[in-house]
């Protein structure tokens, strides 16, 4: 499972590049759909080059979740390009090599290197204030309220 938190720029360990098939510049299409609303998104998130001379055990991939910037999904070149406006939740995700750097359609791509699921965590904005009472009552269900 990946995680990712809204409001932040997130890196996301996976593995990708160990189960593709072609060679030369590989790109990644991130095709998300969310497990209660169905709503999907597709981006193609920036890939941290690997520091080593060997083809790591997984990539890293730096996606933005702010919604108070616009969207960039396709052509991001550095951590920090990719934008996606995605709401708090689990996803379904299907990662798919190709080798355009705009295309986000899954038809169009090559083969899927990685499935799993996304848990994106929600900013709670809505603090709750402390509890200044002295009851320690808490009422769960009461059936007449007469």
């Amino acid at each position: 499972m990946i995680y990712l938190n809204q409001g932040e720029e997130n890196q996301a360990a996976v593995v990708a590049s160990r189960n593709k098939q072609l060679g030369g510049n590989v790109t990644y299409l991130w095709s998300m759909m969310h497990k209660l609303t169905g709503q999907k998104w597709r981006f193609i998130p920036f890939r941290v080059p690997p520091t080593v001379n060997y083809s790591p055990s997984y990539d890293l991939f730096c996606i933005k979740i702010d919604d108070t910037i616009p969207q960039s999904l396709t052509g991001n070149t550095v951590c920090g390009d990719c934008n996606v406006h995605l709401i708090p939740g689990e996803y379904y995700i299907k990662i798919y090599e190709q080798l355009s750097t705009t295309n986000l359609d899954p038809a169009l791509s090559y083969d899927v290197v990685n499935e799993t699921i996304v848990n994106v965590v929600g900013t709670n904005k809505n603090i709750p204030t402390s509890y200044s009472g002295n009851s320690d009552v808490f009422i769960v269900y009461n059936e007449d309220n007469d």
